[in-house]
Parts: C-alpha cells; structure tokens; sequence
C-alpha cells in the first residue's frame, strides 16, 4: 500500500486457535463486537495457515533490522512482500530476492506500473506498457526472474480499481497491458512467476462485476486473486470508521469467487486504537477458518509519517501478544478452526 486510499474497516472480539482459547482481556470492551459464540470453530480444521508480512528495514523502515523484526513476531513467515516500480535502471530486484532466498521465503512483488523518479512526476507506466515501450524491461525481468530458484507471485499494477494511482481505473488499458507483459514472459520461459491479479476491496458503490470483473484480464494468465483491505479506524479521516472483519473483507471476499482462483489477502493493517487487538484476534480466527482464504500478508509498517496510521503489529503490546499466540499455533503444528 502506498499513498492514499480509500478503505473500509473492521472491530470483534476473540480469537479461538487450535484447541487453545485465547481471549483480550486487557482490550477495553468493544461496544459493537460480536458475541464470542459467533466465532467459535466448527468441527472440521485445517493445516497451518501461510502468512507474510510487508518487507521492513528498507524504505521508510530503513534502518531497522527484518530479522529482529520477524523474531519479535514470533513466528516464521511464507511470504515476503515488498515494492518495485519499471525504472530501468533498477531493473530485476536481485538483493530483495537473495534476502527471500536466505530467508526461505516466497517473494510478492508488487509492481507499480510507474517509474519512481526523484525530483520529477511518476512517468505513466501503463500506457507504455500497452505500447510496448517496456517490452525490453519485461524481457530482461522475464530472463532473470526465470533464473531465479523458486517461486515468484507478481502483483501486476496492484489496486487497479482504485483512483489513487497512475494505472487505476483504466481497465482496457490495464487488460491490455497484463496480457502484453504476460506473453513476453512466457516466451521468456518465466513460468515460475505466478501472477497475482491484486484488487483494492470493494468501495463506494462497486459492484463484484464494476470492482473486479472489469479489470480481469482473463483466467488463462492469471494464477492467484488477491485483496488489499484496512481498518482505517475513526481518526483517519471523515471516510472511514472503525468497521469489523465483515464490512473490510466479506463483500470482497464473496466477489474474487467468481474467478475460481486461489485467493491471498495481498495487503493487510488495522489502524492503532485500544480495540486493535481485539481485532487482530478476530481477523486472525476468521482467515484461519475460511477455506476460500489461502493466506494473508500483514502491511507492517508505520505510515504515520505519510498522513496514513502505524499498521505494524508490534504498535502496542496486545496486539503483538495475540500475533504471537497465534503464530505458536502455526509452529507447533496445532490445527487452525475454521
């Protein structure tokens, strides 16, 4: 996520992992959570969950230091996501792809159809692309992409159906240049790049067919859906309140289904207030429980330096705590409920 955006959000009570009961005791109580009954888990279960988290100790977080980070979660992540843009001179990211390498992790590449340029507006990446004036990028980053060892998931101009970047809301032009960029890197024998179509969640009055449907370049080049969501909360601005699970991510959710494709939650955060825990717990028991999630990224930055909230998890010590417990779960092998 970066910039400004739209969002809608979410509030609830109490995460319930494996065969452990875990409760936010110290959350202040939440004046429209739901009953705990409601998110008790059903019978049948599932495997540990994959997650990932937004890459930090570069950029804003420079600085930091990813792996004190990630030990402070308490847990290994799948999933490294980060940023990149189609300058030339930056090229094939090889030093964020060697950390997932030495991390044994899976990189999501979110790819800005613009080149960053400092001191000057971002050059409109999209109609380029469509005019094949980045054929030769996508070439060179088809060709080092298929050298690389393992997986790679590309999030192609991410939140398209957004009106806060450069490429959103064109979907012709969007449409046309997924498929352009798509073939070069098949001819360039780059199958291990799995391509993510990345949706902001539903807003205003979208619809699954308008939000979604429009922009979707068609099933045979893409391999994964994915959705951004955030709870924003009351003090953002005059847009957004403090909303639950369901308003941030059940509409959207129940709208990637018309692709029959496996579905990430691509971008995740929840704004600081003393019920982010209680949120986070929720979230948590949610996901882990629905089988049309296959797993999430959490934005673990702090953006409040760029007017947008602290999103990491670690902003207070109970949310982080439920983050933790719940991570255990994953290591140890316990079964999710769902």
């Amino acid at each position: 996520m970066r910039r400004w955006r739209w969002r809608w959000a979410g509030v609830v009570a109490a995460v319930v992992v494996g065969t452990l009961a875990y409760r936010v005791s110290c959350a202040p109580p939440v004046p429209d959570a739901m009953p705990a009954a409601a998110i008790e888990p059903e019978p049948t279960v599932r495997g540990a969950l994959p997650w990932g988290v937004y890459m930090t100790g570069w950029g804003h977080d420079r600085g930091r230091d990813p792996e004190a980070d990630l030990r402070a979660l308490g847990g290994k992540p799948q999933y490294t996501l980060f940023f990149h843009d189609l300058s030339q001179r930056r090229g094939f990211p090889t030093r964020r792809m060697d950390y997932c390498r030495e991390t044994g992790t899976v990189p999501i590449v979110s790819l800005e159809l613009i080149e960053w340029r400092r001191g000057e507006a971002d050059r409109d990446g999209l109609s380029g692309l469509v005019a094949g004036d980045y054929d030769q990028w996508c070439a060179d980053w088809a060709r080092a992409a298929a050298a690389y060892e393992g997986e790679i998931l590309l999030r192609f101009g991410y939140e398209m159906n957004g009106d806060w970047f450069p490429w959103g809301q064109r979907p012709e032009a969007f449409k046309a240049a997924w498929r352009r960029a798509h073939a070069i890197f098949q001819e360039a024998g780059a199958t291990n790049v799995k391509w993510v179509f990345s949706a902001n969640i539903l807003y205003g009055d979208m619809t699954p067919a308008t939000g979604f449907a429009a922009y979707y370049p068609g099933a045979d080049v893409v391999d994964m859906v994915g959705l951004d969501g955030y709870n924003f909360g009351d003090g953002h601005d005059e847009w957004h309140s403090w909303e639950s699970y369901d308003a941030v991510f059940s509409r959207s959710i129940a709208g990637m289904e018309q692709f029959a494709k496996p579905l990430l939650l691509t971008e995740v955060g929840c704004a600081d207030d003393p019920r982010k825990s209680a949120w986070v717990a929720d979230f948590l028991a949610r996901v882990a429980r629905d089988p049309r999630v296959t797993g999430f990224i959490w934005f673990h930055h702090d953006k409040r330096a760029e007017g947008e909230p602290n999103w990491r998890l670690d902003s207070d010590p109970d949310s982080l705590a439920v983050f933790r417990a719940w991570t255990q779960t994953q290591l140890d092998g316990s079964p999710t409920p769902r």
